[in-house]
């Protein structure tokens, strides 16, 4: 099966990583003709059990991978050789990896496990990498981390039903808020372009949107500590009826895209028109496709990170297969 994809933050290339222990990249074959892909690289060697996840660095010139055999995995592009060569192994997890982020500017990577924690390393020179807190206040299994899209803020998403928000204080890390509201397992989380919405995807069928109030904010949300407070402004249910396993957050067109165990790919827009409050608003499913990847559960979901293919998707599933969308108004 395959896990995730992650696209190259300026280049047409597309990182997925599976249960056969590898990362692939993909690219198409020729610039003119996204129809057909092919791999251009397979990264193998570095780990012993699934790779569940994989990220660039912002610059596109490293990749981190996260793996159920409790390591991450570092690798950098050899300019000369042309190859791709795992140049750090990251320990400390005591079992499965469960998904891996860099930070806006590259400086910070995150990482999250099985064992309830979440690990935020800085990265070095000379691919040397420190762990600079373990953030253990997760009560079960961390499936996911993500970054704030500028700002050096972490979200975690949880076994334990919520999403937490990690912020630096003098070279220590605390939670900053606790987001709960979901009934089961948070499996996926992304920020909008902004950084002030955030949405989830739960085992509980629903997807949240997630609005962030500052101290003193005029609609008079309370906060707390001088922290921002998270809330819930929209709760989008009986859109698919299995786990939904992921959810992306296009930073182009600002369209959400979500996958399931139901086998369909959902995407929902911000109903303009229709929304009178911001701190309420309405989002419309514009686009439905079933049976995405057959009768497997898709795994993942990734929307193209910039304005040069701003309509592409990417989707994974339990067939082994890698599927490019393109959105069709």
């Amino acid at each position: 099966r395959v896990w995730q994809a992650s696209w190259h933050p300026t280049k047409t290339i597309l990182a997925t990583c599976s249960g056969d222990k590898t990362v692939r990249l993909w690219a198409p074959i020729s610039p003119t003709n996204p129809t057909e892909w092919q791999c251009v690289e397979t990264l193998e060697g570095a780990h012993k059990r699934t790779i569940r996840s994989v990220a660039w660095s912002p610059t596109g010139n490293e990749l981190a991978t996260a793996s159920f055999d409790a390591t991450t995995g570092i690798w950098e592009h050899d300019a000369r050789e042309n190859n791709w060569e795992c140049v750090a192994t990251l320990e400390g997890h005591e079992n499965e990896i469960k998904s891996v982020s860099w930070s806006a500017t590259g400086a910070l990577l995150a990482t999250c496990s099985r064992d309830k924690s979440v690990w935020i390393w800085e990265v070095e020179s000379d691919n040397d990498f420190e762990c600079l807190s373990v953030l253990q206040e997760h009560a079960q299994d961390v499936k996911m981390v993500t970054w704030h899209p500028k700002l050096e803020i972490l979200a975690s998403a949880s076994y334990d039903d919520t999403i937490k928000i990690w912020k630096e204080d003098e070279d220590d890390w605390y939670c900053a808020d606790t987001l709960s509201g979901h009934q089961s397992t948070v499996w996926s989380i992304d920020f909008d372009a902004t950084g002030d919405h955030l949405v989830s995807a739960s085992d509980d069928q629903t997807i949240r949107i997630w609005k962030m109030y500052k101290p003193n904010n005029p609609q008079g949300i309370p906060t707390h500590n001088g922290e921002a407070a998270w809330k819930t402004i929209c709760t989008l249910s009986g859109y698919h009826d299995r786990c939904i396993y992921s959810v992306s957050w296009s930073k182009v067109n600002n369209y959400i895209a979500s996958v399931s165990g139901d086998n369909t790919i959902r995407i929902f827009a911000k109903d303009t028109e229709a929304t009178t409050d911001e701190d309420s608003p309405i989002f419309k499913n514009i686009i439905t496709e079933k049976d995405a990847h057959g009768v497997y559960d898709i795994n993942g979901v990734s929307w193209f990170p910039n304005e040069r293919h701003g309509d592409w998707l990417a989707t994974v599933g339990d067939d082994g297969i890698v599927r490019i969308w393109r959105v069709i108004e």
